[in-house]
C-alpha cells in the first residue's frame, strides 16, 4: 500500500512537473501559429533583429516645418565621417572688414541633422514616376524653399555691395574636391551638387545685415537631363556640404548667374584656386561639413505609423511568366516533395514522373505589408493545387547612388535532411530605372550583348544561391555580388566567358554580360533561421557589399563598368531556378509555405 501510495504521488508529482513544463513552454516558445490572409504572424517575428536595434530608432524631433530632424551626436563615432572640401564642421568668414556668419539650414552649425523624404503625392502614377525627391518636399507646395540664413556685419566706415551664392554638393558617393582631389580627370563634374542664385546685398558702413537665401535640393540641378538622360531621377541621398560664397568682385565666376554647373564644380573651382596659391579665397567662403546634414529617401522601419499602401511607394508584380527565368516553359515534374536527394533527381522518383502545366509566377497575394514588415510568400502546393508562384516588391523612385540596407530572414533554400535545393533564389537587386530606354550602345564592340529585348540595362545584384558553381549540393547557400554592365568597360580584367582568381575570389563572367564575384563562404541552415542586414554601398568609383556589417565584396572600376543610370529596388524570392547547371523544372513543388521575412529597408 504504501509503495502504491508513493507510486501514485509519484505519478502525480510528474503530470504535475509536465503541465507546469509545457504551461513554461507555451508561454516561452508558442508553437501556436495564427495565420492573417495566409501569412504567418508568430511571436519570434516581433523579436529576432535587436542587434540592428541602431537602424529602428526613429527621431521625431522636428526643429522646422519640413520635417528636418536632429541627428544623434554619437552617430559618426560607429560609423565613417563623410568627406568635405574643407575639413572641421563649420567656418565663417571672420576677418577685420568683414564677418559672415551662415546656417545653410537656419539652425545652429554645431548640430547634426536628417531629413528622411516622405513620398505624400504622386507625378506620373501612370509611369510610376514620383514626385521629385527633393528638400524640402515638394509634395508640401509647389512653390516651397528651403531658406538659408546669412550674417552680415561690416566693419569699416564704407558703404560695402557684396555678392553672395550658395552651393551644396553632395559628398557620400562622389569625387572629392578636398585638397587630394585629382583636378586632371575632372570626374567631380559627375558629383551631385547645385545652387542658390545670385543675391546682391548691401551693407552700410559699420551695420549689419540678416539676408535669407532661398534654395532648393531637387532633380537635375545642372540642367542635364534634356542633354543626356530620357529621365533624370531625384535628388541623391547621402551627406550634404554647404559653402556661402561671398565677394565684392561682381565678374567672379561663381557669382556670375551665367555660371554652367556642368562645366564648373564650385567647390572645385575653390579648392583649385586655393593650392594654385590664391589664399585670399578664405576670405569668400563659409562652410559646413558634410555631417552637417544627411538626406535619406527611406527609413521604413514597419512600426505602424509609416505603412504606404502597395501601388505607391511599393509595386507589387502580378504576371504568369518572367523573363528572368532561364528554363522555365510552363511544364514541372509532377512531384510535390521536400526530402529527395541528388540521385532521385537524376535517376529516381522524380526524374521519372511526368511532366504537368501549373501556375507560375509572381502573385500580389504572395505579398503582405503591415506593421510587423514586409512578407514574401512562396506558397506551398497540394494534389488539387500544383504552383510555382512566389512575392516580389519594387521600390518604386529611382536614385543614383547610395546606401541600401535590409534587415531580413530568408527562408532555408535547402531541405535540412537531405540538402537537396527547392528551387527558391533570393534576391536584392538595383535595376535600372529607365530600362525601357536602355539601348545598346551603337558601335560598342560588346553591342551584341542584349537582353531578349534587345536592351542593355544596369543591374547590381545580391543573389543567394542553393548552389554556385562547384559547390556539391552539401547543406550550404552560395551568395554571389554582381554587377550586369554588358562589358560597357571593354577593358575589364575578366573577359566574357573567364573565370579568373583575383584576392582569393573566383570571379568570372560565364554569362558574358555580368561579372560574377561569389562569396568565398557558403551559408549554412544556422544562418538562414537569423535575421541579417544586408548592404549594398553603391558609389562613382565602386560597389561594396556588407553582411552584418562585415564586407563581403567590392567591385571596382577594374572589373565592372559602375553603373550611372538611376535605379529602383526589387527584393523578391522568387522559385525560378535551383542555382545548379540543371533546369528549374525538374525541382519539386514545394510541400510546405516558405516565408520572406523583411523588417527593416533604408536608402541612405
Amino acid at each position: 500500500m504504501y509503495f502504491s501510495r508513493l507510486f501514485c504521488c509519484f505519478l502525480a508529482f510528474f503530470f504535475i512537473s509536465v503541465l507546469i513544463s509545457c504551461q513554461e513552454d507555451i508561454v516561452s516558445h508558442p508553437e501556436a501559429v495564427v495565420y492573417y490572409n495566409d501569412f504567418p504572424v508568430r511571436d519570434e517575428y516581433k523579436s529576432g533583429w535587436e542587434k540592428f536595434s541602431e537602424n529602428f530608432a526613429k527621431d521625431s524631433n522636428y526643429v522646422n516645418e519640413f520635417d528636418l530632424t536632429i541627428q544623434k551626436k554619437d552617430y559618426y563615432k560607429s560609423n565613417s565621417s563623410p568627406l568635405s572640401t574643407l575639413n572641421g564642421s563649420s567656418k565663417m568668414i571672420l576677418n577685420q572688414d568683414l564677418e559672415v556668419h551662415f546656417f545653410p539650414l537656419n539652425q545652429d552649425t554645431a548640430t547634426q541633422f536628417q531629413y528622411i523624404y516622405k513620398f505624400e503625392c504622386i507625378k506620373d502614377p501612370k509611369n510610376y514616376r514620383y514626385a521629385d525627391v527633393a528638400y524640402p518636399n515638394p509634395c508640401q507646395g509647389k512653390d516651397l524653399m528651403a531658406k538659408a540664413r546669412a550674417f552680415l556685419v561690416n566693419k569699416t566706415g564704407v558703404n560695402k555691395r557684396l555678392y553672395c551664392r550658395l552651393f551644396y554638393q553632395n559628398n557620400s558617393y562622389a569625387y572629392s574636391t578636398g585638397k587630394d582631389a585629382d583636378f586632371d580627370n575632372r570626374l567631380f563634374l559627375t558629383n551631385y551638387y547645385g545652387a542658390s542664385k545670385s543675391y546682391i546685398v548691401d551693407v552700410a558702413a559699420n551695420q549689419n545685415k540678416e539676408v535669407f537665401l532661398d534654395y532648393l535640393i531637387g532633380k537635375d540641378p545642372k540642367k542635364e537631363d534634356l542633354l543626356t538622360k530620357s529621365f533624370y531621377g531625384p535628388a541623391r541621398p547621402g551627406n550634404y556640404e554647404f559653402m556661402l560664397w561671398v565677394t565684392e568682385d561682381s565678374t567672379d565666376i561663381l557669382v556670375d548667374d551665367s555660371l554652367n554647373l556642368r562645366q564648373v564644380n564650385p567647390f572645385a573651382n575653390f579648392q583649385k584656386r586655393l593650392q594654385n596659391g590664391e589664399s585670399s579665397v578664405l576670405d569668400n567662403v563659409a562652410h559646413t561639413h558634410a555631417k552637417h546634414f544627411k538626406f535619406v529617401f527611406l527609413h521604413e522601419t514597419f512600426n505602424g505609423d509609416n505603412i504606404y499602401n502597395p501601388g505607391t511607394v511599393y509595386l507589387l508584380g502580378d504576371r504568369s511568366e518572367k523573363p528572368l527565368c532561364d528554363t522555365c516553359t510552363g511544364y514541372f515534374r509532377d512531384v510535390i516533395a521536400d526530402e529527395w536527394t541528388p540521385d532521385d533527381y537524376f535517376n529516381g522518383f522524380i526524374s521519372q514522373a511526368p511532366w504537368i502545366k501549373a501556375e507560375y509566377g509572381n502573385r500580389k497575394e504572395n505579398v503582405r505589408i503591415d506593421e510587423y514588415g514586409v512578407y514574401l510568400k512562396c506558397p506551398k502546393s497540394t494534389p488539387e493545387k500544383k504552383q510555382k508562384t512566389w512575392g516580389e516588391i519594387k521600390f518604386a523612385p529611382g536614385f543614383l547612388y547610395g546606401t541600401v540596407k535590409i534587415v531580413a530572414k530568408f527562408p532555408q533554400l535547402r531541405n535540412t535532411k537531405t540538402h537537396s535545393p527547392t528551387g527558391i533564389v533570393h534576391n536584392l537587386w538595383l535595376y535600372q530605372f529607365n530600362h525601357p530606354y536602355a539601348e545598346a550602345i551603337s558601335g560598342h564592340p560588346y553591342e551584341y550583348l542584349k537582353n531578349d529585348k534587345g536592351k542593355q540595362p544596369y543591374e547590381i545584384d545580391i543573389e543567394i544561391w542553393s548552389k554556385i558553381y562547384s559547390e556539391n549540393w552539401s547543406g550550404g547557400a552560395g551568395i554571389n555580388y554582381s554587377i550586369v554592365d554588358y562589358m560597357r568597360n571593354e577593358n575589364v580584367v575578366v573577359k566574357p566567358g573567364e573565370q579568373k582568381k583575383i584576392n582569393g575570389y573566383d570571379i568570372d563572367r560565364f554569362n558574358n554580360i555580368q561579372l560574377n564575384h561569389p562569396d568565398r563562404d557558403l551559408y549554412w541552415h544556422d544562418f538562414w533561421e537569423q535575421y541579417h542586414q544586408y548592404e549594398i554601398i553603391w558609389s562613382p568609383q565602386n560597389v561594396k557589399y556588407k553582411i552584418d556589417g562585415r564586407l563581403v565584396a567590392t567591385i571596382d572600376e577594374s572589373l565592372a563598368k559602375i553603373p550611372d543610370e538611376y535605379a529602383f529596388l526589387w527584393i523578391g524570392s522568387p522559385i525560378y531556378q535551383d542555382g545548379t547547371y540543371y533546369g528549374q523544372n525538374g525541382i519539386p513543388f514545394l510541400p510546405d509555405d516558405r516565408f520572406s521575412h523583411i523588417r527593416y529597408i533604408s536608402i541612405e
